[in-house]
């Protein structure tokens, strides 16, 4: 079945995406802001809170990953490309637009191996939730689908 999507739809997207990456800052800013203070403009309040300006541009990064979700996975913009072709391109563009952030903003400084490797581990575990709720989620509706397909041939009998 065909899903037409509003604008609505990708507004819901940004702000579910901004809402997980604030909590996710927002844990790490307790754990460990006081040490990243000094190395990262996201920790420049330590373990008090996160910048007002990165908060923006952490919206900003969520709108962006909702556009190029939207672009990845819509039949309307790619047609032949399989599943995991997107999954890899999106990955690709997510993890392109966070370097060019990073340089833009100075998150963290470009040749620092650490934060990198925090920024790869966190990402990969977003990654990790992202695709087993999708999973789950999935399997929950072709579950739902089976069970009214089911009451349809029952009631054709």
């Amino acid at each position: 079945m065909k899903e037409n999507k509003s604008i609505f739809d990708y507004l819901a997207h940004a702000f579910t995406i901004f809402g997980i990456t604030l909590l996710i800052l927002a844990v790490l800013s307790r754990l460990c802001g006081e040490e990243a203070k000094e190395v990262s403009t996201i920790f420049a309040l330590g373990s008090e809170g996160i910048p007002t300006v990165t908060i923006f541009q952490f919206f900003l990064t969520s709108v962006l990953t909702a556009v190029m979700n939207g672009l990845f996975f819509s039949d309307e913009v790619i047609k032949k490309m399989p599943i995991w072709g997107r999954t890899v391109g999106m990955l690709l563009a997510e993890v392109f637009m966070i370097v060019i952030f990073v340089a833009l903003f100075g998150w963290f400084p470009m040749d620092m191996w650490e934060p990198w490797f925090m920024f790869f581990v966190t990402f990969l575990i977003c990654f990790g939730v992202s695709v087993a709720v999708t999973v789950l989620r999935e399997r929950a509706e072709n579950r739902k689908m089976e069970s009214a397909l089911a009451k349809m041939k029952e009631k054709e009998n």
